[in-house]
């Protein structure tokens, strides 16, 4: 058996801070009022070795070791203090860390790997929400599709989030665990990690990963700062009262999707769609864009609206929220919305676990789901045709619909104000599964180019206020900026004339 760490660009904890959003969701909430992991506890698996327990950054926590080693690796040690470390991590109070070597949470301390239908035991605490597997590896190719197999299980029956690294560079990929399914798998800011799909001859071929970015010196310690967000969102759970309430809040899928649709992207991101489409629902280095728990928070504290089979019976939805809905084979659930002004940003993610054959774990079953957005016109939804030549938005893409992925992916830049839908639609397969929906809307405080008067139309108003100011240099009306109003602005008006 082959096990690395994962490791590549570092931050300072200040910027790491800024980077994921604590710093702006400090700013929103107020200093004393963030979550901070309390209650949560995490299982972090190393490739050897355990964290420093002696630092002050570990003072008041406790590490079990389930089936872990208890020397101390420096490795371990900094991956520890982006968890969970009380300088260092966005969840410093994060107090009881459950140590395992990967060895044996492989075999006989988790998963079971080899052992015919024994299912995987549980982890070692009730408490545990978040596994971190800052290591890379591989077995002979049977094992490790049986591992991905019981990993993903273990996700699914224990509604744990998993959070692995994916190998630094292309020369050391490895298939564990960065193939599995029903977990996130990390990349870093620097964008030298692995980046190649699953490979065409494993289970699973041609998915992408890594499916989120954060910063870090290296890929295991973006995982981290990953697992980190995690432990402060299931902590947002169990201290707001709607939240806390709801049984289906914690489900991994939703906690995958609300990290997925809150991440943040840059001008360089892309899932390159056609026309407003795509197959590939993420960028092929920053997946769904860097972890934000500002705007995950955001989402999360949305609270569930729960879809409906048609458009009549869709609830309008809120600027932010989260569904868990059941799909069954060949249905359609809906959510609808209306924006009288621009939306700056619509993000919305949706993710469903592959479920393994728990007699064997060497197979599973996946099902299709694609996601769209549409408009509503009279009443009737109607399919968006080029989203950015018909001027509904100025860039991304309105469909999302991958055959080989378990992630469907919308981010639009500049949405028109109007009445929309989210369209879930169940493709294959005889099994009922349930999908986590997260999205995030973000209104404009600007209008359309050309919306002169500021209320967020282009109309008669605006070109009356153009032609006004006819031959002059009003910077408020001088659209192109060529230092005169002229014919070249009236056509811009004209082009996004509402």
């Amino acid at each position: 058996m082959s096990i690395q760490i994962s490791q590549s660009q570092a931050e300072t904890v200040a910027e790491v801070h800024e980077l994921v959003g604590l710093t702006a969701l400090t700013d929103r909430l107020g200093a004393g009022q963030v979550p901070t992991g309390a209650g949560i506890g995490i299982l972090q698996c190393e490739s050897d070795g355990g964290p420093d327990t002696s630092l002050p950054d570990f003072i008041g926590k406790s590490f079990t070791y389930p089936a872990g080693s208890t020397n101390v690796s420096d490795h371990a040690t900094t991956v520890a203090k982006w968890m969970c470390g009380s300088s260092w991590s966005i969840a410093p109070d994060v107090a009881d860390i459950f140590v395992y070597k990967a060895g044996s949470f492989l075999f006989s301390g988790l998963l079971r790997t080899g052992q015919g239908s024994s299912a995987p035991l549980s982890p070692a605490d009730a408490s545990i929400k978040v596994m971190n597997h800052s290591w890379i590896g591989q077995l002979a190719e049977s094992e490790d599709v049986q591992v991905l197999n019981r990993y993903d299980h273990v996700i699914l029956r224990d509604n744990i989030l998993g959070m692995n690294g994916r190998a630094n560079d292309a020369g050391t990929d490895s298939r564990l665990l960065a193939y599995a399914f029903n977990s996130l798998t990390v990349g870093t800011t620097s964008g030298t990690h692995a980046t190649a799909d699953t490979p065409s001859d494993f289970d699973g071929p041609g998915r992408m990963k890594p499916d989120i970015i954060a910063p870090g010196a290296f890929t295991s310690f973006s995982t981290g700062v990953a697992s980190a967000a995690a432990a402060l969102l299931y902590d947002t759970i169990q201290s707001d009262s709607v939240l806390s309430a709801d049984p289906l809040a914690p489900r991994a899928p939703i906690m995958k999707a609300v990290l997925l649709a809150g991440a943040s992207r840059d001008g360089d991101w892309t899932n390159n769609p056609v026309a407003g489409s795509t197959a590939r629902p993420i960028d092929m280095t920053q997946g769904a864009g860097l972890m934000n728990v500002d705007r995950s928070h955001q989402i999360l504290t949305g609270h569930r609206q729960t879809g409906r089979l048609t458009l009549e019976e869709a609830p309008v939805i809120s600027l932010t929220g989260f569904d868990y809905a059941r799909a069954n084979p060949g249905q359609t659930k809906w959510w609808r919305f209306s924006t009288a002004v621009p939306l700056e940003e619509v993000s919305i993610a949706l993710t469903w676990p592959r479920v393994p054959n728990t007699t064997t774990f060497t197979s599973h079953s996946l099902m299709d789901i694609d996601l769209e957005l549409v408009k509503i016109v009279d009443g009737v939804a109607e399919s968006i045709v080029d989203g950015v030549g018909s001027g509904t938005y100025e860039s991304g893409n309105h469909q999302s619909n991958s055959q080989v992925d378990n992630i469907e992916l919308i981010s639009i830049r500049g949405l028109a104000p109007g009445e929309y839908a989210i369209r879930m639609d169940r493709m294959n397969s005889t099994q009922t599964t349930y999908g986590g929906l997260a999205w995030l809307f973000i209104e404009s405080d600007q209008g359309p180019l050309g919306d002169v008067n500021g209320d967020f139309q282009v109309d008669g108003q605006d070109l009356a206020m153009l032609l006004s100011a006819w031959g002059s240099d009003d910077p408020a009306l001088d659209l192109d900026g060529d230092g005169t109003v002229g014919g070249a602005d009236l056509t811009q008006l004209l082009s996004n004339w509402s």
